[in-house]
């Protein structure tokens, strides 16, 4: 009985030691990366001796989600309208006939997607040089695997008795700095595209920018105060490599005020401006043959495409907040009609279209101050207005809202998630009240959202 006293003693004390050990995080050997950061000797001495072998550093990242979707079907790629009060087409009165629905269907309202699947290489190629390889998905189209970045960097970091100073230069298939600065700045690029890259969606189909571009970027900073970025670019972004369309090139500069020197690092004041020449001098003949009335060839001269705009962030391990507040514009040229068939010419006049866009954010981590529950709070709020415009839009305003908030857990710095909802309104104004047309159904919409890191 002795015997059998002390050996249930110690199972209950080895149980007791135990449990501890396994509630707690693996060691930083079972990480992803660990192999990454723990390089033995004898590899680091050969990556030293022979640089050109292909010794990397390679990471991934994805982007899933389960959506649950009601109201307006749109897929920010076209411009929307006021839509049919009873699913009748009355534009034709009185000879009424049917209109396609518009809303999401009941029977496939609901589905799991996978938004993004980063694989990432990276190589040092010297003291000041590196390379960095990013490919992506695409869920839908042809180029299901494409080439997201492809770029050189040369970075160089100087000491003076005022702080440090930096020089970066990048060329080949770069991130374009508003975008990728934004979405730093909210880290919540995994919840969806910040208002700017999702720019079609809220500002009834325009685009003003892309996350990549093909071309160079420049950057220098000064006593971790000021940071100043241009870059010069194709335009039309990451998915049209060797295809330019557009005549004229873009150019994006950023300059970043983070007075990190005066104790206050978490701040940021952003300073924004794009303009580019999206089609120069166009000459179009696609209805040389099928023409009847002659006017067979239609010539414009320089469309531009351009915004400014500031903002300012908060960014600390507890409390991400922020708002960005844009001014962009579209500029058509007057575009001139060559008839074949008559002694005059015709013309649409040039005019310019103006858009207001705000795009907010705020990510709380109670991790930061409570380790043990490190629970998340995410909330977004985008709003989009597209201006009266009498050849553009024939005097209609269009509005969009986007407010979205969520609660989710971060099990690890590599894998976390959210439930989130989202509320989408659409709103057009008109000079003349038609009784027969309504606004778009608002969206109420409901998303189970996953980062993975590895």
């Amino acid at each position: 009985m002795r015997i059998r006293g002390i050996g249930i003693i110690t199972v209950i004390v080895f149980i007791l030691f135990y449990r501890p050990v396994l509630s707690q995080e693996k060691p930083d050997n079972d990480r992803p990366d660990a192999a990454n950061e723990q390089t033995s000797p004898a590899s680091q001495e050969m990556r030293e001796k022979d640089p050109s072998k292909l010794w990397v550093d390679l990471s991934g990242l994805m982007y899933m989600e389960w959506a649950y979707f009601t109201g307006f079907n749109n897929s920010g790629g076209d411009e929307w309208n006021r839509v049919p009060r009873w699913g009748i087409d009355t534009t034709n009165y009185p000879s009424l006939i049917g209109s396609e629905p518009s809303n999401y269907s009941y029977q496939n309202s609901n589905t799991f997607r996978l938004q993004r699947a980063y694989l990432t290489l990276k190589k040092e190629i010297g003291d000041i040089f590196s390379v960095k390889v990013t490919t992506d998905i695409q869920p839908t189209g042809p180029d299901f695997l494409f080439l997201k970045y492809g770029f050189v960097q040369l970075y160089k970091e100087f000491s003076t008795p005022y702080g440090p100073i930096f020089v970066k230069a990048q060329g080949g298939k770069i991130a374009t700095p508003v975008i990728g600065f934004t979405d730093w700045l909210s880290d919540l690029r995994w919840i969806g595209p910040n208002f700017l890259n999702g720019s079609k969606f809220v500002l009834n189909g325009k685009s003003f920018d892309n996350e990549a571009d093909l071309g160079g970027l420049f950057s220098i900073g000064f006593f971790r105060l000021l940071r100043f970025e241009y870059t010069y670019t194709n335009g039309e972004g990451y998915l049209f490599d060797n295809s330019e369309t557009y005549a004229g090139k873009a150019h994006t500069i950023m300059a970043s005020v983070n007075p990190e020197l005066f104790r206050l690092k978490e701040l940021f004041i952003n300073f924004y401006a794009r303009w580019e020449d999206t089609n120069t001098n166009r000459v179009d003949t696609s209805n040389l043959e099928s023409s009847p009335i002659g006017y067979v060839i239609k010539y414009s001269g320089i469309d531009k495409s351009s915004y400014w705009g500031v903002g300012a962030a908060w960014y600390s391990d507890l409390v991400k907040i922020g708002i960005n507040f844009f001014l962009p514009q579209m500029t058509f040229s007057k575009t001139v009609f060559l008839p074949t068939t008559a002694a005059a010419l015709w013309y649409a006049p040039g005019h310019t279209e103006h858009f207001y866009l705000i795009d907010s954010w705020v990510n709380f981590n109670l991790g930061a101050i409570v380790k043990p529950a490190p629970v998340l709070v995410v909330a977004r709020y985008g709003y989009g207005k597209e201006l009266k415009s009498l050849i553009g839009n024939e005097r209609r305003t269009h509005e969009t809202i986007v407010a979205g908030a969520g609660v989710g857990y971060q099990f690890s710095r590599y894998f976390r998630m959210v439930a989130y909802y989202e509320y989408i309104r659409y709103h057009e104004g008109t000079w003349f009240n038609d009784f027969a047309k309504k606004d778009p159904t608002p969206n109420n919409s409901v998303y189970v959202k996953a980062e993975v890191k590895y």
